[in-house]
């Protein structure tokens, strides 16, 4: 795709999103099959950033495209003519091979080939890191020759065969090239001067894109009543207030200070993804209280891309705001030690644009 709506570092939303995937494009539909990637900036894989990223988050299994023990009248309507095979059982195989890397459990590390023995992980290293295919920079020129072809950003799809002889070229096909779906029309998320106006949430910062009316929760940390040293209780408290709403089909809007989701609890709170799997939107408070570099934790990136979670960072001396006076004038539907749950009465708009990284909130 054109745009990116999840930048992080130094890309920008007009480099770029591509997700590759072993095998059969069917893996491409499921939320966490595939591996997301910058074609700027191919080696930056914040959900591959440690050895237990890289476990949790690599390709297990793919698509296959079955050879034999078809029934004897197949019926492509009921039946598919697709295998999913698991990547150990695929060990020896070419493909596989070729975009491995091994485990090391004894070292608990990685290297990057799959032609050593041990357990295997689809890294795609050997394209993404170091540069054996350009396919980084043919994305690239593709989705740039799109745009000036249709006017405006796209979506394309392709196919790579690598081939295991010297003489064998491996090989690109160009499959498909259409505008950005519909489901992302720019247009849709325009944020104007009076909507700044009347907001209670206001950020220059946001990653994401779209807009949002299935909200009326919020679930905050308490200003007054956060200690750094307790983080690991706040986060459990999220998770019971999380499971509470997720029963109730309450879509809600999660604020705090930090890095939500780190690894270190100095920098944020340890939040699982099982705590906070009912939020819609989550908003990052750097106001001093906890000192985090400006990114999310890395193991959190795949699933807030996969679920097109909103991520709102409001940095403290800038343009961004929270009305803190108009959320505390709500009176609570639930309250913790460390955590307050208010309600408005109708469902508050998010608007969140991906062309600025700009995100405004405000009632109804």
């Amino acid at each position: 795709r054109s745009k990116n709506f999840y930048p992080i570092g130094k890309m920008k939303t007009e480099d770029g999103i591509a997700s590759i995937g072993l095998g059969f494009g069917k893996i491409l539909e499921e939320k966490e099959g595939a591996l997301r990637f910058c074609p700027a900036y191919p080696s930056v894989l914040p959900q591959f950033s440690t050895v237990d990223d890289i476990l949790t988050h690599a390709q297990r299994y793919f698509y296959a495209l079955k050879t034999m023990n078809y029934s004897r009248q197949f019926d492509p309507e009921k039946e598919s003519d697709l295998e999913k095979r698991d990547i150990a059982d695929a060990y020896d195989e070419f493909p596989v091979k070729s975009l491995s890397s091994t485990y090391i459990p004894e070292e608990h590390r990685i290297r990057d080939t799959g032609f050593i023995p041990g357990p295997k992980l689809i890294t795609f290293a050997r394209i993404l890191k170091y540069k054996a295919l350009p396919l980084p920079e043919i994305i690239s020129d593709l989705l740039e020759l799109g745009k000036k072809g249709i006017g405006g950003p796209v979506e394309i799809e392709f196919a790579l065969d690598l081939n295991e002889g010297e003489k064998d070229k491996n090989r690109l096909y160009f499959l498909q090239l259409r505008p950005m779906s519909a489901g992302e029309n720019l247009k849709d998320v325009l944020i104007d001067e009076d909507e700044i106006k009347r907001a209670f949430c206001y950020s220059a910062h946001s990653m994401g894109h779209g807009k949002n009316t299935d909200m009326a929760d919020i679930v905050y940390v308490k200003p007054s009543d956060f200690k750094k040293e307790k983080t690991k209780v706040i986060a459990m408290e999220i998770g019971e207030i999380n499971e509470k709403l997720t029963k109730e089909k309450r879509p809600y809007l999660l604020a705090g200070p930090g890095r939500w989701g780190s690894s270190d609890r100095w920098l944020g709170i340890p939040v699982k993804w099982a705590d906070i799997s009912g939020t819609c939107a989550m908003i990052e408070m750097r106001d001093g209280r906890l000192n985090a570099d400006p990114s999310q934790g890395s193991h959190f990136f795949q699933k807030i891309t996969a679920r097109g979670i909103h991520y709102i960072t409001l940095n403290q001396g800038t343009q961004d705001f929270f009305k803190w006076d108009r959320i505390e004038s709500l009176d609570p539907v639930s309250e913790t030690r460390f955590l307050r749950h208010v309600r408005f009465e109708k469902p508050f708009v998010l608007k969140n644009d991906g062309r600025s990284s700009r995100c405004v909130i405000y009632e109804t």
